[in-house]
């Protein structure tokens, strides 16, 4: 009978993962789409730029815990899954299960995305085959050449964005803290991602998800 329940429960978590995943991947690169396409497409900057894409993602997060947060927590991020089991908030046994649901919702949403967007990037890459253009809309990419940043500065780079976005994770829901009410804590996050967007968005884009990051790729 346990084995059944946790089986239930696993499959409950899987799936709130993955939707919620999708959901921040959905509305995060589809904010990246339209700036990109859009600005593009019309030759001028009408769709903003990165403050656009900034709180886009923020809001896309906060979107997707108020999707899964009751259910699975709403990590929607693999380096958020094993800190929060690093410190003993996850079962080990849990850890793959998320992390399948966040590399599977990523996928699907940038499938979905590309399959919105595809007129509009054929607009964009006239030559037929992708470049440099529109890669950025479903992963990052360090904004300097190699040549002139190295790869030890890309890497401090993801690890302190990573690093912050887990301290804010950590002291938003921590009840001895500041106490911060549950239904404010997905815009708290969101807020969070949008501060280290603009902040550490230079030299790498600012990934700080892996699933977000790979899958689409």
């Amino acid at each position: 009978m346990k084995f059944g329940e946790n089986t239930n429960q696993y499959v409950r978590e899987f799936l709130a993962e993955t939707l919620g995943t999708f959901a921040l991947v959905i509305f995060g690169d589809g904010a990246v789409a339209q700036v990109v396409l859009g600005n593009a497409a019309r030759g001028d900057t009408f769709f903003g730029g990165f403050l656009n894409i900034s709180f886009g993602y923020g809001l896309a997060l906060m979107i997707g815990i108020c999707i899964s947060g009751g259910v699975s927590g709403g990590h929607l991020n693999p380096a958020v899954t094993l800190a929060m089991a690093a410190v003993k908030n996850l079962k080990p046994l849990q850890v793959p299960v998320y992390m399948a649901g966040q590399y599977l919702g990523a996928f699907l949403a940038a499938l979905v995305l590309w399959g919105e967007y595809a007129d509009a990037i054929k607009m964009v890459e006239t030559s037929g085959s992708y470049t440099s253009a529109t890669h950025g809309i479903f992963a990052s990419y360090p904004f300097f050449g190699t040549d002139q940043v190295t790869t030890l500065s890309l890497a401090m780079d993801q690890v302190l964005g990573t690093a912050m976005l887990l301290i804010i994770i950590l002291a938003v829901t921590d009840n001895n803290n500041m106490k911060i009410e549950s239904s404010l804590v997905p815009i708290t996050i969101g807020l969070g991602l949008t501060a280290i967007h603009l902040s550490f968005g230079l030299n790498a884009g600012s990934a700080i998800n892996p699933a977000r990051d790979f899958s689409p790729r």
